[in-house]
Formats: C-alpha cells, structure tokens, sequence
C-alpha cells in the first residue's frame, strides 16, 4: 500500500510541476507594446493626479496619500513599462536562462525531496495541534498601520531601486519623474530638483506635468514662485492652457503678486474644467469669492 501511495504522490508532484515550471520555460512574449506602454502611463498620471488633487482639498489625509503613492510607484516598477533600455533584453534572457536551469533541477529533485522527507518524517499528529475547535475559526490578525517610519522605509527602497535603473539606463525619462516625485515626498527638495533636472534634459520639457512638478520642487527651494518656478509654469500652460496644476499655480502666483485679474482668470478657468462638486472646485469657488473683497 505504502509503495503505490508514493507512486501516486510522485506522479502528483511531477503533474504540479508540469503546471508551474512549463510556463517558465516558454519564451516569453513582448506584452508590453508601446501603445499600451503609453496606455499604463497614462493612468498612472491620471491616478496621481486624482492624489494630489484629494490631498490639495484636504480629502486625504499626507499619511494616506504617502502610503498611496508608495502603492502606485511600486505597481510602476513592478509592470515592467520602465524597463525600456536597450541592455534589458539581454540581461532578462540571460536570467531567464538561470530560471529555466533551476526550474528543470526542482523538477527533477523535488518529488524524490518530498518522498525522502515523508519516509524519514511521516504523517504527524501534531499538525492538528493548531487547529482550532470544531465550528470555530481562528480571529483574524489585525493589520496595524504602516508608521512613519516604515513608509520612509518604503520610500527610501523605492528611490535605491530607481537609482539602481538610472545607472544602467540614464535616458529613462519616466524613472527620472518617478524618483523626482518620489524624493519631494522624503522632503529631499535639493535632490528632487536634480532629478527633474535630468528629466527636462531627457524630454521632460515637452511634458506639462513634468515642468509644473519641477516648478512646485524649485519652489520649494527659492521660497516662492517667482522666477524659473513661473518661466516653468508659463512653460507648461503655453503646452497645455487647461492643465489643471499648472493653472492653479499661475493663479496662486498671481494672487502673490497681488494681480488680481490674472489670478481671478487663471483660477475662473481652473473652475471651469473642475468637475462642479468636487472638494477642489469649493477650493476655487471661495478663492474667487475671497478676490471679490479686494
């Protein structure tokens, strides 16, 4: 009896196996064309943006759109939409290679592994131990949440990986954007504008959203919008004139500035794009109704 049950638990091990390992060892396929590389692009904007704006009227909360972020950024890396180098090919069918070597060694020894471990173990009441009482389940874990502490642990592991990527890619314009908002988040402002320095040099400065970024971060740094912050702003809208960021900065400026026509025209067409119930748009409603009493 003893000698089919092995038989049978070994024809088991290779069928499970057979189902995870084959597909290992297929070559994979390009998945990731370039239009759906813009595509995955594109809603990861659009969700940060959709972040911000929840954090700009005080829907969210930092801790919470920090812990987001971190959330969206590592989805990022992890698509595989940034791996566009020309070196990555090679270095991923190279370690394919190394899987594939491992995958069939774990087929072959695995089964005889496990049948050797049944033979020197056994079946072990103990497993039962464990268990809990007939009609009674286990009480979940309470997930706690992440501490401070530990999402500048994740933001930190996300700007190495970053760096890591830039170093054998440099021309990798979105790498550069994420590691530039990345680090703004760690309030590592003199970096941050390093990064989107690099990305203007790589493209970024036919991207609104990247010159409006690079004008909130120069911002931070100056002490005010004025200057490179507004050429940038400017920059940003002469590409885009409804961009949404861009044209609550140039109101902001504006109002700073005490030109209260062009802060009541940048912020009356931020409004009109808004969508008329969102908490941004009570925002501008009662910024324009504060530039009313001036």
């Amino acid at each position: 009896m003893n000698g089919v049950f092995l038989l049978l638990a070994l024809a088991l091990c290779l069928l499970a196996l057979a189902f995870v390992l084959i597909p290992l060892l297929r070559e994979p396929r390009d998945a990731m064309g370039p239009s759906r590389r813009e595509g995955v692009l594109a809603v990861h904007r659009d969700r940060l943006a959709e972040l911000d704006q929840d954090l700009a009227a005080g829907s969210l909360t930092k801790e919470r759109h920090a812990r987001a972020l971190a959330d969206l950024e590592r989805e990022l890396l992890d698509s595989g939409v940034l791996e566009t180098g020309p070196d990555t090919g090679g270095e991923r069918r190279g370690t394919r290679r190394l899987v594939q070597v491992a995958a069939l060694a774990s087929m072959a020894l695995l089964p005889f592994l496990a049948v050797g471990t049944y033979l020197s173990v056994g079946y072990s009441d103990e497993v039962f131990a464990a268990r809990a009482p007939a009609g009674q389940t286990l009480p979940a874990q309470p997930q706690a949440e992440p501490s401070d502490e530990e999402m500048t642990r994740e933001f930190t592991r996300l700007v190495e990986g970053l760096q890591v990527r830039l170093a054998q890619n440099p021309e990798d314009l979105q790498s550069w954007v994420l590691l530039g908002r990345t680090l703004t988040y760690l309030d590592e402002f003199e970096a941050a504008g390093r990064a989107f320095g690099e990305a203007l040099r790589h493209g970024g400065d036919r991207d609104p959203e990247v010159l409006v970024r690079y004008a909130d971060v120069l911002a931070e740094l100056e002490g005010g919008l004025a200057g490179e912050p507004a050429a940038l702003i400017e920059q940003a809208l002469a590409i885009d004139p409804d961009h949404p960021q861009g044209l609550w900065l140039a109101g902001t400026l504006a109002y700073q500035q005490e030109a209260v026509d062009e802060a009541r025209a940048y912020w009356g067409r931020l409004l009109a794009i808004l969508p008329a119930e969102s908490p941004e748009a009570e925002v501008i409603r009662g910024n324009l109704a504060e530039l009313t009493l001036r």
